[in-house]
């Protein structure tokens, strides 16, 4: 495949609001990580092989709290079952790439990553240049934001006062606006995210997402069979 260097500037750009997003929680996950005795270069290691904001602060806090390496390693997969569901939806997209190029680009997927590109590939064919320059960028932010946290976040006041902490779930609204294109859209999101927070109260926290998702999903489908069209 001949690279584009067009797509790949179209990644790198389409990766850049959601680098914005990862900054203050990378700087954020830097602190604690550096708090529970990890060093830089840990961190680094952490945020580039497992590349999960909820994973990654579920971890540090485990090992925080003196959980053995088997409770770590059985907890953040739970954290990240969503991923099965984001990956379902990508096999239509990698089912013809290579190999290779599958690999890199499941370690790329983030809740982010995932809706960019699926948003993108609805108009536009599925490019591999641009899809990994997507991910490399927003994977490149959230490593150096962590890795920076930990060197100098002890000199960072406080970004609640600043309101940095609320960057990230801005992000999520906005991404959330990019796919909702109708009204259909719109109600199904509401509805996960009202399950989601009675799921969460209700005090399964460990998979309140994906059982939001997936009911919210089967009423998405069930209204698209009864009000066909937009």
């Amino acid at each position: 495949m001949q690279v584009q260097i067009d797509q790949v500037k179209l990644g790198v750009k389409k990766a850049m609001p959601i680098g914005m997003g990862y900054l203050p929680l990378g700087l954020a996950f830097g602190v604690i990580a550096q708090s529970t005795g990890l060093s830089p270069v840990q961190v680094g290691l952490m945020s580039l092989f497992l590349f999960s904001g909820s994973g990654q602060f579920i971890a540090v806090a485990l090992m925080a709290a003196g959980a053995g390496f088997n409770v770590i390693i059985l907890t953040v997969p739970l954290v990240n079952s969503r991923y099965f569901l984001f990956s379902a939806t990508l096999s239509r997209y990698v089912k013809k790439l290579p190999l290779w190029c599958t690999a890199l680009i499941s370690q790329g997927i983030t809740d982010e990553n995932f809706v960019v590109a699926t948003a993108h590939f609805r108009d536009h064919p599925v490019r591999v240049d641009f899809w990994l320059a997507l991910h490399i960028t927003s994977h490149l932010v959230w490593v150096s934001s962590t890795v920076l946290g930990s060197l100098v976040g002890n000199f960072i006041p406080d970004m609640e006062r600043f309101g940095l902490n609320f960057a990230l779930p801005a992000m999520f609204i906005a991404l959330f606006f990019m796919t909702a294109s109708n009204l259909k859209g719109i109600f199904c999101g509401v509805v996960a995210g009202i399950l989601s927070l009675v799921i969460l109260y209700g005090g399964f926290s460990d998979v309140n997402v994906i059982l939001a998702t997936i009911i919210s999903a089967t009423v998405g489908v069930v209204i698209n069979k009864w009000i066909p069209g937009s």
